[in-house]
Order: structure tokens, then sequence, then C-alpha cells
């Protein structure tokens, strides 16, 4: 169809036209987000994992993945564990981190953890689908319930929220205000002061360890265990480290 020139008609007929096309050719450059109810691994490969979990792994976490010495991998221990992350850092965990006392001769071939991992999703009744948990295509696969993420990291997760702090009530109780999002962290190191900017939540600190009267009005960046999802009930104190001598 020619625009150039063309009557009104015409020419708000081309712009929807050309709206459309725009619309098609960002939703082929922005793929959906995958996630665990898509089917992340093959019935085969749950099957091959179930006998290479045996093997290697049910004599720490139990013949049905209940725990033992290790955690349980399975219900309310792996949706809190892992609950928010990707497939591809369940693989990565496991590859790096079990049989535990992982040592040369202990460890086992890329396509066995993948297996085993697959046989775990399985576990906690997530769908199979048509091809292999490969790294590759674990890493885009969000670990989320079946009504979708709520966007907040579950309880006991050690997280990093920086923000300002201030009292509360006594010198003793300590909460955090116009603090960020928490973030999932795996160590304690409070970190830099890019993060955290412009956010408006706030924490109550518990279990507070380090004396925290100097750090009062100031930027910091805590880092503890979520009280609940998202931090809801408090924060768990690990650090608390100042990033800035204001809060602007």
């Amino acid at each position: 169809m020619r625009c150039a020139r063309s009557s009104p008609a015409r020419m708000l007929m081309c712009s929807a036209l050309f709206y459309t096309a725009t619309l098609v050719t960002l939703a082929a450059q922005s793929p959906p987000t995958r996630t665990v109810w898509d089917g992340a691994y093959t019935a085969e490969q749950a099957e091959r994992g179930k006998s290479a979990y045996a093997a290697s792994c049910a004599r720490c976490h139990g013949g049905s993945l209940e725990g033992g010495m290790g955690r349980s991998l399975v219900g309310t221990s792996f949706w809190n564990k892992w609950r928010e992350q990707s497939v591809g850092d369940l693989l990565d965990y496991v590859s790096k981190n079990m049989p535990m006392g992982q040592t040369s001769t202990t460890t086992l071939s890329a396509p066995v953890y993948a297996d085993i991992v697959s046989f775990l999703l399985r576990s906690n009744d997530l769908p199979a689908g048509q091809n292999e948990l490969t790294p590759t295509s674990s890493a885009s696969v969000q670990i989320v319930p079946k009504e979708g993420s709520s966007g907040e990291l579950p309880a006991t997760t050690l997280a990093r929220v920086v923000g300002c702090l201030a009292p509360q009530g006594t010198d003793k109780d300590w909460r955090i205000i116009s603090a960020s999002r928490p973030e999932r962290v795996k160590t304690i190191d409070g970190g830099t002061a890019s993060a955290g900017q412009g956010a408006d939540r706030h924490y109550a600190l518990k279990f507070v360890l380090q004396p925290l009267a100097p750090l009062v009005g100031k930027k910091v960046a805590v880092v503890g265990i979520l009280l609940g999802d998202g931090g809801v009930d408090g924060i768990n104190v690990s650090t608390v480290t100042a990033l800035a001598a204001t809060c602007d």
C-alpha cells in the first residue's frame, strides 16, 4: 500500500499497519520467560536421574528426597530454597557442591547432574517437556509457583537491602527505611553504594549483635535472613555496612 500523499483514511490505515508490524517484531525479539511449568526436562531424563540419585545422593538426602544428613529436596524445603531462582542456578549449585565432600573422584559428569536435577524437578510434581535439560536450556527457566511469580524472595533467603537506618522505639529496636527490595546474595558482604536507590520499603531488624547507634541517619546495606516472604516480618541480621554518610 502506498502511503505518501494519500488520503487521511489511507494514512491512518498505514499507521495502524506500521504499529502492528512493530508489535510483532518486538514480540519476536522478546520471547516470554519460561518456567518450570512449561517442562524443563524429559521423562526419560528424569528416569535416568532416579537411578543416579539413588547411587549418589540418597545416602544423605533420603531415598524419597525427604532429607536426613542433608536437607529435604521436596515440598516446602525445595520451594523455600529455590523459588524465584532459575533451574540453571539449581543445576549449577548441585554440580559444584554434590555429592557432599565432593572430590575429583566423586564428582559426576555434566549429563548425570542434569539427569539428577530432572529427577528432583519431577519429584516436586513439575511436568516433563519435550527437550532434555542442559546447562544452556536451564538458565532461562524460572522456578515459580504454578500461579506465577509473586516477585518476592521467599522466607529464609539470605538477602541484601539498602536504605536508611533509623531507631524504632528503643535503642535496641532498629529498622531500615526508604529501603530497596531484597536481592538474593551468596555472602554477607554489604556490597557497594550503587544498589537500592529510590526505594520506599521498610524492614524491622531482628537479632542485631553489632552496635548501630553510630550509623543512624546513614545509608546502609543490611544482609541477613528474610523473615517472611520479602522480609515482611523483618530481617535476621548478619551484617550492617555503612555505604554513605547521609540517606540522600
